[in-house]
C-alpha cells in the first residue's frame, strides 16, 4: 500500500478503521498514521473526516455498483434481472456493514449527518442503475410503455430498502429471502407487459 498515491493510502486507511472502529471513534490520527502520512496530507485531499467518510462510503459503494451492474446488463430479461439485482443487493449489504450502517443510520458506527450524505450517494447511484434497466425494459417491450423509469426506480428502492431494512433489524417475522422473493413477483408481475398485449 505504500507505494500507492497518498489519497489511495488514506482512503484504504480510514476503511480499515471506520470498519474496525466505527466512524465516530475514529480520528484522523488514526486515518494518517495507518496511511503512514500526516494531517495535512490528510487536508490536502480531504476537508474534514466527514469527508474521508464520504470517500470510503463511495468507493465500497463503487465495488457493489461494479457487482450490480453485471447482474443487471447480464442475461435473461428485464424482470429476471431486476429480481437478480433485489437479491445481489442484499447479499451485499447484508455483508457489508459499512454501507449497512449508512443507510441505517446506526448511530455506534457513524453520526447522523454523514449516514444521511452517505445514504443519499447510495440512493442516487441505485435509482440511476435501476432507471437505466427500466427503460431498456421499455424500449425492448418488456416492461410497460407507461411506467416512467425514474419515478419506478425511485419506488423501487425505497421498496427494496424497507424489505431489506426490515429483515436487518429482526422486526419482520417473514424470512428475507421469503419476503424478497415476494417483492420480486409483485414488482415482476407490475412491470411486465400483460402476456398477449401489443404494444401501439
Amino acid at each position: 500500500m505504500s507505494s500507492a498515491p497518498p489519497r489511495d493510502r488514506l482512503v484504504a486507511a480510514a476503511e480499515a478503521q471506520f470498519r474496525r472502529f466505527g466512524y465516530k471513534r475514529t480520528t484522523v490520527e488514526d486515518i494518517t498514521a495507518s496511511a503512514g502520512t500526516g494531517k495535512g496530507s490528510l487536508y490536502l485531499h480531504f476537508d474534514s473526516k466527514e469527508a474521508v467518510y464520504l470517500a470510503v462510503v463511495e468507493t465500497s459503494l463503487e465495488r457493489f455498483v461494479g457487482t450490480a451492474t453485471a447482474t443487471l446488463r447480464g442475461p435473461g430479461s428485464v424482470t429476471h434481472r431486476l429480481s437478480a439485482f433485489v437479491e445481489a443487493t442484499a447479499a451485499h449489504y447484508g455483508h457489508d456493514e459499512l454501507l449497512r450502517a449508512s443507510l441505517l443510520g446506526e448511530s455506534h458506527l457513524v453520526d447522523g449527518r454523514a449516514a444521511q450524505l452517505a445514504a443519499e450517494i447510495q440512493r442516487t447511484r441505485i435509482r440511476q442503475l435501476l432507471a437505466e434497466i427500466i427503460d431498456e425494459g421499455r424500449r425492448d417491450g418488456s416492461v410497460r410503455a407507461e411506467v416512467d423509469p425514474d419515478t419506478a426506480a425511485a419506488v423501487l428502492f425505497e421498496m427494496g430498502w424497507g424489505v431489506v431494512r426490515a429483515a436487518l433489524e429482526g422486526v419482520t417475522g417473514v424470512p428475507l429471502e421469503t419476503a424478497l422473493a415476494t417483492l420480486n413477483d409483485i414488482v415482476g408481475r407490475g412491470l411486465r407487459v400483460p402476456s398477449g398485449a401489443t404494444r401501439d
